[in-house]
C-alpha cells in the first residue's frame, strides 16, 4: 500500500500514466490466470533457483534498504528515482516472501505479475526526457515529409511544423511516448496471458513500439492537414479523438499479433519442470512474516521520529488564503493548462484577472499544496523568474525583496519587473512548517533533494501567491497599489 500511495499522485495528475490505475488489477488477473495453468514458467524457475540459494541475503539487504528509501521518500514523495527504489524493494521482498512461505509452485503463478507491476512506475526523467525529445523530433520530421508528399507544403523548425495557416507544435503528449508506454503494458500483458515464449514476447513489444510510432505519425499528419484546411484552432476539436483512435488502433494491432503468435505455438511444447527447491514449512515462514512486519513498523516509526524531532523545534505559524474580487469589473477566472497541473501538482489553485477601479489590469495566482504531497523544493523550481524568462520577457534590474504586513502577518515578496511591457510581478512562497521563508529559485538537483532529508524537513504544507500588475508607474506607486490589493485579497487563519 505504501508503494501504491506513492504512485497514485502520478497516476492521477499525469495523463501519460493514467493507465497505472489498471495495472494492480491486471497483476491480480495474471496471477489468477497463471494459477489455472499447469505449465511452468521459465521466469519462475529462474527466480526459484536463485532465491533458494540467496533468499535470506536478498530479503535482509532489501529490508535494510527500505529504511533510507522511506526516509528520502518522506521529503521527496514525487521523486521518480525513489519510486523505482521503493518498487524494486517491494517486488524483491514479495518474491522472497512468496518463495519461502508458499514454495516454488505458487511462485510460478505470481513471479511475472509481481514484476509486471513495474510498468506502472513512472520512468526516471533522465530516461523519459531524452526519449520524448527524440520521438518528438522524429515525429515532426516524418510528418513534414509525409505532408509534402501528399501536397501540403510544410516546413519543420525543430519540433514545430510551419504550414500556410501558421505553426503547429509537436508537444510532449504528441511525441508518441504515451502510446508507446501503453503499448508496452498491453504487450507484456498479452504475452503473459498467452504464455508466449520470450522471443515472441520481445517481438510483441517491438511490434507495439513500431505501431505506436506509425499511428502517432498518422495522427500528427491528420492534425496538421486539418490545420492547413480549417486553421490552427480546428486542431482542438480533432486532438483528443485522434489520440483515442491511435491508442485503440495500437491495442488492436498488438492483440491481433499476440493471438497469431498464440495460435502458432506448438500444442505439444514441453513443460518446464517445477523447481525442486521447495522450502521447509514450519517456523521459517512464521519468523519471516513476523520479522518483516516488525521491521516495517520500526522503519515507519524511525522515519516519523526523525522528522517529528526536527519539526518540534519549529513554532507553529498561521496559514492564509485568498478571497478573489469576483465583483469587480472584468473579473474572470482562467483555467490552468494540463502541463502546469502536471508539473506543480497543487491541491488548490486559482488564476484570475480583472481591472482595478482606474482600469489597471491585475492578475492573481494562488496555489496551495497539502502536507506531504510534493517535495519541499518542487514549488521553488517554477518561480516567476523561470516562467517569465522562458516566455521571452527580459527582467529589468533583477529581483527586489519587499515585505507587506496583512492583518499582523508579515509576507515577503520577490518583485520582478519586465520594463518593456510595464509588468510588475510580486511573488511569495510560504511554507507552513518552516520558521522562515525564501522565494529563491531552486533547481531540483540531487543535493537539493537530499538536503531536506538531512535537515529533517518534509513538506508540511505550502502556499504561493503571485500578483501581476500592468502599470507604467514607478516602483513605489506600484508597491502601494499592491499593498492595498493584498489587504483586500489575503485572509489570515488563526494559529492551529
Amino acid at each position: 500500500m505504501t508503494l501504491i500511495n506513492n504512485l497514485r499522485i502520478e497516476w492521477s495528475v499525469n495523463t501519460q500514466y493514467n493507465y497505472g490505475w489498471a495495472v494492480p488489477f491486471l497483476c491480480v488477473y495474471l496471477a489468477w490466470h497463471a494459477s489455472r495453468s499447469e505449465a511452468s514458467s521459465r521466469l519462475a524457475a529462474f527466480f526459484s533457483s536463485v532465491l533458494f540459494k540467496t533468499s535470506w541475503v536478498v530479503v535482509v539487504t532489501l529490508a535494510l534498504l527500505y529504511f533510507p528509501t522511506r526516509l528520502v521518500e518522506e521529503a521527496n514523495p514525487e521523486w521518480r528515482l525513489v519510486s523505482w527504489a521503493l518498487a524494486l524493494i517491494v517486488a524483491g521482498v514479495t518474491l522472497v516472501f512468496v518463495h519461502r512461505v508458499c514454495g516454488s509452485r505458487v511462485l510460478q503463478w505470481i513471479a511475472f505479475p509481481i514484476l509486471f507491476f513495474l510498468v506502472a512506475v513512472p520512468w526516471p526523467t533522465v530516461i523519459e526526457g531524452p526519449l520524448i525529445q527524440r520521438l518528438a523530433a522524429f515525429n515532426a520530421a516524418g510528418a513534414a515529409e509525409v505532408l509534402n508528399l501528399i501536397g501540403i507544403p510544410a516546413m519543420r523548425h525543430g519540433n514545430v511544423i510551419e504550414i500556410s495557416t501558421g505553426l503547429v507544435g509537436v508537444e510532449d503528449a504528441c511525441s508518441g511516448i504515451r502510446s508507446f508506454q501503453a503499448c508496452l503494458m498491453i504487450s507484456l500483458f498479452l504475452g503473459a496471458y498467452h504464455r508466449l515464449r520470450t522471443s515472441r514476447r520481445l517481438a510483441l513489444v517491438a511490434a507495439g513500439f513500431l505501431l505506436a510510432i506509425l499511428f502517432n505519425l498518422g495522427r500528427t499528419v491528420l492534425l496538421v492537414a486539418v490545420a492547413s484546411q480549417k486553421g490552427i484552432p480546428a486542431i482542438a476539436a480533432w486532438h483528443d479523438p485522434a489520440g483515442v483512435t491511435i491508442l485503440v488502433g495500437c491495442f488492436l494491432g498488438v492483440w491481433a499479433l499476440s493471438s497469431l503468435f498464440a495460435r502458432r505455438m506448438a500444442t505439444s511444447s514441453s513443460q518446464l519442470p517445477t523447481s525442486s527447491h521447495e522450502q521447509k514449512r514450519g517456523r521459517a515462514p512464521v519468523a519471516l512474516s513476523v520479522g518483516l512486519l516488525l521491521w516495517l513498523a520500526a522503519c515507519e516509526a524511525g522515519v516519523e521520529s526523525w522528522y517529528a524531532r526536527h519539526e518540534s523545534r519549529v513554532n507553529p505559524r498561521p496559514t492564509w488564503g485568498v478571497r478573489l474580487p469576483t465583483d469587480v469589473s472584468g473579473f474572470r477566472e482562467l483555467p490552468f493548462e494540463a502541463r502546469t497541473i502536471q508539473l506543480l501538482r497543487f491541491d488548490e489553485g486559482h488564476n484570475a484577472i480583472w481591472s482595478d477601479v482606474d482600469g489597471t489590469r491585475c492578475q492573481a495566482i494562488f496555489l496551495r499544496w497539502d502536507p506531504g504531497r510534493i517535495a519541499v523544493h518542487l514549488a521553488r523550481s517554477h518561480t516567476p523568474e523561470v516562467c517569465l524568462t522562458s516566455s521571452g520577457r527580459k527582467l529589468a534590474g533583477g529581483t527586489e525583496a519587499r515585505s507587506v504586513t496583512v492583518n499582523g502577518l508579515l509576507l515577503t515578496f520577490d518583485v520582478y519587473h519586465a520594463e518593456s511591457e510595464g509588468l510588475w510581478v510580486y511573488y511569495c512562497l510560504w511554507e507552513d512548517g518552516s520558521s522562515g521563508d525564501s522565494n529563491e529559485t531552486a533547481n531540483l538537483t540531487y543535493s537539493n533533494r537530499l538536503r531536506p532529508v538531512i535537515e529533517g524537513r518534509r513538506n508540511r504544507g505550502q502556499r504561493s501567491l503571485e500578483i501581476a500588475v500592468w502599470s507604467q508607474a514607478d516602483a513605489e506607486e506600484v508597491h502601494a497599489r499592491v499593498t492595498r490589493l493584498l489587504q483586500s485579497l489575503v485572509r489570515v487563519n488563526p494559529v492551529p
